[in-house]
């Protein structure tokens, strides 16, 4: 069992973006959630920002708004997971592999009919017929392993782009690998010449550099 398995829940979830009247709104650093003020406590000292409730749709949360855009973490094969989504108002219409059904259930399994490069799945996307990237990342914070599990939820289209490259080390590794986990800054100028910016998150490898479960420091 891998050691982002061992543990049987997250602590806290790492955000991108807060949603403000309803819409996202990108922020410079990132943000954590979680319902453990101990675990928000470690987030603040180990990232920066101030632990402030806040609201969210499974209730009342503490939320920690960092003043990290690069925090050190843990990941592992295990803990990345793929797929594509439509949804409707209320639960999935389409979930899959790019290649076959995982939901709805009576489908599960038969081939979905996604073109098979991402870049003709982004731009079915886009044209409004087809599904959209959800990347899930589970990792522990290289700064206090023993804390526990946290979670980042993506639909970024550059990050599934990175996905395979990052399984492929991760596999390698064969043990947690240690990794930046940035929430990075681009900048473009559009064709008409207008400035453009955005964020978004990106996982830089850590190499060959590793930490057994021997070496983890555990929470206090």
């Amino acid at each position: 069992m891998g050691l982002l398995q061992q543990h049987r829940g997250e602590v806290g979830r790492f955000y991108a973006a807060r949603h403000e009247a309803g819409r996202p709104v990108a922020m410079g650093a990132w943000c954590v959630a979680t319902t453990d003020d101990h675990v928000a406590a470690v987030v603040s000292d180990l990232c920066g920002g101030v632990p402030k409730p806040s609201a969210s749709e499974a209730g009342a949360v503490t939320e920690v708004l960092t003043s990290s855009d690069r925090v050190m973490v843990l990941l592992e094969e295990a803990s990345v997971a793929f797929r594509m989504v439509a949804t409707g108002a209320e639960e999935s219409l389409h979930a899959c592999d790019g290649a076959r059904f995982l939901e709805p259930a009576a489908m599960r399994g038969t081939a979905c009919g996604c073109p098979p490069g991402l870049s003709d799945r982004r731009a079915a996307a886009l044209a409004g017929r087809g599904p959209s990237p959800e990347v899930r990342l589970g990792f522990r914070l290289a700064g206090c392993p023993g804390l526990g599990v946290f979670s980042l939820v993506s639909t970024s289209w550059e990050l599934a782009e990175e996905l395979p490259e990052l399984a492929d080390a991760l596999r390698r590794a064969g043990a947690p690998l240690l990794c930046a986990l940035v929430y990075e800054r681009v900048d473009f100028v559009t064709r008409s010449g207008v400035p453009v910016s955005y964020r978004r998150p990106r996982v830089e490898i850590g190499g060959p550099s590793v930490l057994s479960p021997a070496r983890m420091c555990l929470a206090v």
